[in-house]
């Protein structure tokens, strides 16, 4: 009798371990009360650029890490600022990632929660397990003034909340991401709490960022008359022209009036940044003469300040009379066939 109860008990044991069943070989393997770290690396091809802007990510509390008697695993209870996003957390197996981060920083965007932790790039956060909300920002900026609502579709008018990071040339756009602590890394190098690897405590996130050339740089041209005189206002024209990798990227013309001496400015903006600027006054008045290079090239290096173009004019004595009208163009194109509004009018 005794060897008959010892066979079933080493027969259901081996059940066990062929079913793969958990009781037995990962029993409450993950640990909730350990204190977790989180850390943030940029891509390596951003990283230099980054760094050098002084990032930091900022960290909210989505959910609470609660155990699963009797299996390695654990799930996650929503926090009163997140509970919106309670149904979804009770499956995740069926959870889309991105759609639901986009949903999290929603919220952020409209209700200001708490915030858990500010983190730069060169430290890390001591966090309790549980889901986490990360949105990168300028250490400079607020993330209020960080954010930016961009449509998605054209159809159904959805907002999608993303943070962005200026650099001197570059712009980068970043997600909401969630984060789970502790973390499991899948084989595509994905957080992912359902495989079976080890439990990790310490976590590194990569951030993940779209990159594009800042196009809001500006210059100021600076014109000085130091004496005036002729017949009624002067007028001063200025071609300004952007060039990028070879191409022209910018060209217009802007003007300044004076009716005496002094000096006034005018400030020419969404320009594409890491450009070259040439600026040269193409026309000095009716009676004035230019006593400063006609023609200035600058490199447009930085979003943050613009680039000054000074030209100084004295006056020659004379006293003619002279004007001028700033034009504007617009190009459209319309369909093979179709009139233009001047051919319909004449029609």
């Amino acid at each position: 009798m005794k060897r008959k109860k010892l066979g079933w008990i080493i027969g259901l044991v081996a059940l066990v371990f062929a079913l793969g069943l958990p009781a037995i070989s990962r029993t409450l393997a993950v640990d909730l009360k350990e204190t977790c770290s989180l850390s943030f690396s940029p891509l390596p091809e951003y990283a230099d650029d980054l760094e050098s802007a002084d990032v930091v990510v900022d960290v909210f509390k989505v959910a609470s890490a609660i155990e699963d008697p009797g299996v390695d695993s654990y799930s996650f209870e929503a926090t009163e600022t997140f509970e919106a996003l309670a149904p979804a957390l009770k499956n995740l197996a069926a959870v889309d990632y991105t759609a639901l981060s986009q949903q999290a920083g929603q919220i952020v965007a409209q209700s200001k929660p708490e915030l858990v932790a500010t983190v730069s790039v060169l430290d890390k956060a001591r966090l309790e397990p549980g889901l986490y909300l990360t949105m990168p920002r300028r250490a400079d900026m607020t993330l209020a003034d960080s954010l930016e609502q961009t449509m998605v579709g054209s159809t159904d008018g959805t907002e999608k909340v993303l943070s962005f990071v200026n650099t001197s040339q570059y712009k980068y756009t970043f997600n909401p991401s969630l984060v789970a602590l502790p973390s499991r890394m899948d084989e595509n190098g994905e957080n992912n709490t359902a495989n079976g690897t080890d439990w990790q405590y310490d976590f590194t996130m990569t951030l993940k960022a779209s990159r594009e050339r800042r196009h809001d740089g500006q210059i100021e041209i600076v014109k000085t008359v130091p004496a005036f005189g002729g017949s009624g206002a002067a007028t001063f024209v200025f071609e300004i022209v952007a060039e990028l990798d070879g191409e022209t990227v910018y060209s217009n013309v802007e003007s300044l009036v004076f009716d005496g001496a002094g000096t006034k400015s005018i400030v020419v903006d969404s320009l594409p940044v890491g450009s070259t600027i040439t600026v040269s006054e193409v026309y000095s008045g009716a009676n004035f003469e230019l006593s400063s290079d006609p023609t200035v090239t600058l490199p447009l290096e930085s979003g943050f300040e613009p680039v000054t173009f000074e030209f100084i004019n004295d006056y020659d004595g004379g006293n003619k009379h002279g004007t001028s009208v700033n034009n504007r163009y617009s190009f459209e194109e319309y369909p093979e066939g179709a009139l233009t509004p001047d051919e319909e009018g004449n029609r």
